[in-house]
């Protein structure tokens, strides 16, 4: 099970380690399987000195879509495929998120004994559907006319929640902020969203 522990980081399966928030990236990639770890050069993804404007980068930090050559790997663990990323200027060489991805095939088997749980105080973010989590998690809140977004964030947790779309009946990405999202105050004040309003697509779509 991986445990998502606010503002502390995340408890690996079978006491492997805790993935602490403010660790180096070689001190993760200490804790993580050298067999499941892959290495990802710059694709479409912009760096933080690559934006024009620092808004947009804060967004695309937030999203996942900012390019950290220092974080530039993931690690597939029984399912699922855990990122990682440092914080806003001046500490990016610091851990301050870690986002987690269910495989394709964890999805399509939700309820396998090899799918390792995504657990928040003994809640499986994976396991259950998205309306059902909503109801049970603190500070989450949803419209009662409909389903969860797509995409949500539980501002009290830290957390952000999503899925590719509305319809899918679980979420399928859930990302775990550290108090280093604090570095990103030269642009905002936002938590789990940039109030300045940027836009991570932006020098990349158009």
């Amino acid at each position: 099970m991986l445990e998502l522990l606010r503002e502390v980081g995340v408890e690996l399966p079978g006491g492997a380690g805790l993935l602490k928030f403010g660790m180096t990236p070689g001190e993760v990639l200490e804790l993580l399987p050298p067999d499941r770890v892959t290495h990802h050069r710059q694709c479409m993804g912009l760096t933080l000195s690559q934006y024009a404007e620092l808004r947009h980068a804060h967004d695309a930090w937030l999203g996942g879509l900012l390019y950290e050559p220092g974080w530039s790997f993931d690690a597939e663990l029984d399912g699922v495929v855990l990122g990682f990323g440092g914080g806003g200027p001046g500490a990016t060489d610091r851990l301050a998120r870690v986002e987690i991805q269910a495989t394709a095939k964890a999805r399509s088997q939700a309820e396998s004994p090899e799918v390792t749980p995504v657990a928040w105080d003994d809640i499986d973010l994976f396991g259950y559907p998205a309306a059902e989590i909503v109801a049970v998690l603190p500070g989450a809140t949803a419209s009662p006319a409909g389903p969860p977004p797509a995409e949500m964030a539980v501002h009290e947790l830290g957390l952000r929640l999503s899925r590719a779309r509305p319809t899918a009946e679980h979420w399928e990405r859930v990302t775990l902020f550290g108090p280093g999202s604090g570095s990103w105050g030269a642009c905002c004040t936002g938590g789990l969203v940039c109030a300045e309003q940027g836009d991570g697509l932006v020098g990349i779509m158009y």
